[in-house]
């Protein structure tokens, strides 16, 4: 009898072991990436992954500077970082405001005519971008100034374009819950439960802006990551954990007629209306930004604490054309 036993145990046991290798082998080596393969080209290398960092924004720094890109993000247990890279040796600064180094996830990061400017908890900050360039590698930059996005638990990314100053946060049930005001329905029956805030940008005024009152909002869907505008299209990256991620096109609805309002302030709705193309990609996509017709995207795959178990671990800031 016990012999019965045990030979039912083991089969049960290795019943399990195999399927546990089905999955994990079409987990691994069954998706299909080729269109997006065909699609993207790299451009620089991700840099300070040997060192633990989890790459978050990605911003174009510009002409004659030195570098191509910043990128932010965070480590555990030590001061977030910015990195400047492409064109010179990747270097890193970290951010202190009075006595103390800023220790909180950064999110997004753009770069403005004379400022960077960093998504940090519930603010924006900045620090001139002049002090970002000439100091040292492992440097300490001051933070200039900050403001505080109202309505927002957190910021999630940041991007600048035509005089704008754009603020987003990012949507998934459970964990990483908005504002009810913030969960607009859609023409089509869908619910938007994010929100992007479109500042006038001023770069001699405190935090950037010339008012803490938005000009405008921007209604989008959960998880985004990344938020790109330009005068043809709007894109959004999204992403969370091990799944796909997705790169959305959408008309730019901005100049148009606003769709509402959202606390007096004029809103804009991306919906399935006006959306024109999306992109599969491997997991983790994280900030993106528009240049030249073509979009630029940056990802977390490769950082330590998730590589081992993505089925894509990217290592180099991918970009595509607009079409």
């Amino acid at each position: 009898m016990r012999h019965k036993i045990r030979a039912a145990v083991f089969a049960v046991l290795l019943a399990l072991l195999v399927a546990l290798g089905i999955f994990l082998g079409v987990w691994f080596f069954g998706a299909d990436y080729s269109a997006f393969d065909a699609l993207v080209k790299e451009e620089e290398a991700i840099p300070g992954l040997e060192s633990g960092i989890s790459p978050q924004g990605l911003c174009p720094l510009p002409e004659g500077c030195g570098y191509r890109f910043a990128m932010s993000g965070y480590i555990k247990g030590e001061p977030s970082r910015i990195y400047l890279f492409g064109g010179k040796e990747p270097k890193y600064i970290t951010l202190y405001e009075g006595k103390e180094e800023i220790s909180t996830h950064f999110g997004g990061i753009t770069c403005t005519e004379k400022h960077l400017v960093v998504a940090s908890g519930k603010k924006l900050v900045r620090i001139p971008l002049a002090e970002a360039l000439e100091a040292e590698n492992g440097g300490a930059v001051a933070v200039k100034d900050s403001f505080e996005v109202a309505g927002f638990r957190s910021v999630a990314y940041c991007y600048y374009s035509g005089g704008m100053l754009y603020a987003g946060e990012f949507y998934r049930p459970g964990n990483y819950e908005t504002d009810q005001s913030h969960h607009i329905a859609v023409a089509d029956g869908e619910t938007n439960f994010g929100i992007v805030y479109a500042y006038s940008a001023d770069e001699d005024a405190t935090g950037g802006v010339g008012s803490t009152t938005p000009e405008y909002a921007i209604s989008v869907r959960e998880q985004v990551q990344g938020f790109a505008v330009w005068k043809g299209g709007i894109a959004l990256s999204t992403s969370y954990g091990l799944p796909d991620s997705r790169l959305f096109f959408y008309k730019n609805p901005l100049g148009g007629e606003p769709q509402g309002n959202l606390n007096g302030v004029p809103l804009y709705v991306l919906g399935t209306s006006g959306l024109t193309s999306t992109v599969d990609m491997p997991c983790m996509s994280e900030e993106i930004f528009e240049k030249e017709g073509r979009i630029y995207i940056l990802f977390e795959s490769k950082s330590n604490q998730y590589k081992q178990f993505v089925r894509r671990q990217i290592g180099e800031v991918l970009s595509l054309e607009i079409k």
